[in-house]
């Protein structure tokens, strides 16, 4: 994925990811045109409410090193960010910009590989893989919060976070959305209706 990719900055899911980003910075979201500004609009508002009820906020310590909470990947310096990302809160970047380790990795090796990994296993902790009441909305939902928080972070240029989340989208959910009918029919009706 090159950055500004024209294709993913069309995109429906980049658009979607635009207002959803946007609506978690509390900004004015862009007036898109007609009812694709309404769709996109009401879709983050159940992404965001799906994502609200999935991520246990947790004000603990985020430097414990609890050896019973699981491991969702073999890198460490995922798991940190795993770990930060799940946290809510302005002094992110300060944690990880005082991690020199953590911030360096994610100034220079930062790609659409790492994104990739490090979505998953965000994924992962908030609601297992195993887990009975696991389904896509929640794990696009997740999709959504991580490309938000990220770019919440100010570590990379947004349109390699939004083309990353973009392209993570249409690789791993959108034969789903499609079989749903598109992004307004897969995210109507009622929050807690399961859609598998």
């Amino acid at each position: 994925m090159m950055e500004g990719d024209p294709h993913l900055i069309n995109s429906d899911e980049y658009l979607l990811l635009l207002t959803y980003c946007q609506r978690r910075e509390n900004t004015e979201v862009p007036r898109l045109r007609g009812a694709t500004g309404s769709k996109f609009r009401a879709v983050a508002e159940k992404l965001t409410k799906i994502a609200d009820r999935e991520i246990p906020l947790d004000d603990d310590d985020i430097e414990s090193d609890d050896s019973s909470s699981p491991k969702p990947s073999n890198d460490p310096f995922i798991n940190k960010l795993v770990e930060l990302l799940k946290k809510t809160g302005d002094d992110l970047n300060q944690k990880i910009q005082e991690d020199h380790k953590l911030f360096a990795v994610l100034q220079t090796a930062f790609s659409y590989s790492f994104f990739g990994e490090l979505t998953k296993a965000f994924i992962s902790t908030v609601v297992p893989e195993n887990q009975e009441n696991r389904c896509k909305r929640e794990e696009i939902a997740l999709t959504f919060e991580v490309t938000s928080r990220l770019k919440a972070m100010d570590l990379q240029p947004m349109n390699r976070i939004m083309g990353y989340g973009a392209q993570y989208l249409q690789e791993h959910f959108a034969p789903w959305i499609n079989e749903h009918g598109g992004w307004d029919k897969a995210f109507a009706g009622d929050d807690d209706e399961e859609v598998h």
